[in-house]
């Protein structure tokens, strides 16, 4: 079927205070697309413009700031019933002028866990969970290879270095000697303010109490229902398809690989950053590369639209 609805490609900001807190601004109540929400300021790309550049010209123009540096964090394709939208997001980490409503538009400082009480377009829920997650997403090697002790001596040292995520894998270990390894690894994370996730066990994750599962590609279909609304489910994708399975599965966030050579799967060909970038702006879900990739990488990894990387050597420290 054809589809004729209008495309708009827009720009949003996520702006913080001080405090940590973000940015919102209410839509008119006379607005003929979604009157009264709460959004990300922002506007349409005009003809021309980058995006860097028409986001810089809507904060002057709504909030009077001056926008001087940006990154970006994510982008979402949403269709509305009566238009497609790119909604194309980025941080301001530093802008001059003070911030004043120009348009009359009520606005607000939100705390990060406080967003979603707000009425939020559909399109920007995405953007929540995006901000809510770290830039790094640790995947253990395999858990039987090491002691326990050595195994959380090396989580730990992992941990001091900003990691935030945390994905158990093994390949080996039975589910009671799995849950001997999560409940210990569980307390250091939280110990770090650390969530973890255990990969495609979801029997592990409910009977430990673990902050999430990471489906494999072949679990796409599992319906997993949360223990926790804060707890996370993810997903192992290697192509445009199967993100949109976990898309439509409702999963809060995906990785895609590989995208460089990796020692671990040799054979796979790895996609690179150009079709990493094609494929995930045609996903609304936050998307970890995953691949060859270590914390080095992360800059170049949110220019071409992940949330960060994800990795196992890249990012496991060992006890030297």
């Amino acid at each position: 079927m054809i589809n004729n609805k209008p495309k708009i490609h827009v720009v949003a900001a996520v702006i913080r205070n001080g405090f940590g807190k973000i940015l919102l601004a209410q839509r008119p109540m006379n607005s003929s697309h979604l009157p009264g929400y709460w959004e990300f300021p922002g506007g349409k790309i005009e003809n021309g413009e980058s995006a860097q550049q028409a986001l810089v010209r809507e904060l002057k123009e709504e909030i009077s700031i001056t926008a001087t540096k940006l990154t970006p964090l994510i982008q979402v394709p949403y269709s509305y019933s009566e238009k497609d939208v790119f909604l194309d997001v980025w941080e301001v980490d530093q802008y001059m002028g003070e911030l004043i409503p120009l348009e009359g538009q009520e606005i607000e400082w939100v705390a990060l866990d406080e967003l979603l009480q707000y009425q939020l377009p559909p399109a920007d829920l995405p953007v929540v969970t995006s901000l809510q997650l770290p830039d790094k997403y640790l995947i253990t090697p395999e858990p039987a290879d090491y002691s326990e002790q050595q195994f959380i001596q090396q989580l730990e040292l992992s941990l001091q270095k900003r990691v935030k995520l945390v994905q158990l894998r093994s390949k080996k270990l039975a589910a009671d000697a799995l849950c001997a390894y999560a409940d210990k690894s569980k307390l250091v994370c939280h110990q770090y303010g650390a969530k973890i996730l255990v990969n495609s066990d979801v029997e592990v994750y409910k009977r430990c109490g673990l902050d999430g599962v990471h489906l494999n590609s072949g679990q796409l279909d599992l319906a997993v229902l949360r223990e926790n609304a804060t707890d996370l489910i993810a997903a192992s994708c290697h192509s445009l398809g199967e993100l949109k399975k976990a898309e439509d599965a409702g999963v809060d966030f995906a990785m895609l690989s590989p995208v460089k050579q990796t020692a671990t799967h040799p054979d796979a060909e790895p996609i690179g950053w150009e079709a990493f970038s094609q494929t995930v702006m045609q996903c609304a879900l936050p998307v970890f590369a995953l691949g060859g990739l270590e914390s080095k990488d992360i800059s170049e990894s949110r220019r071409n639209g992940a949330q960060g990387v994800a990795a196992i050597r890249g990012l496991w420290s060992l006890i030297e």
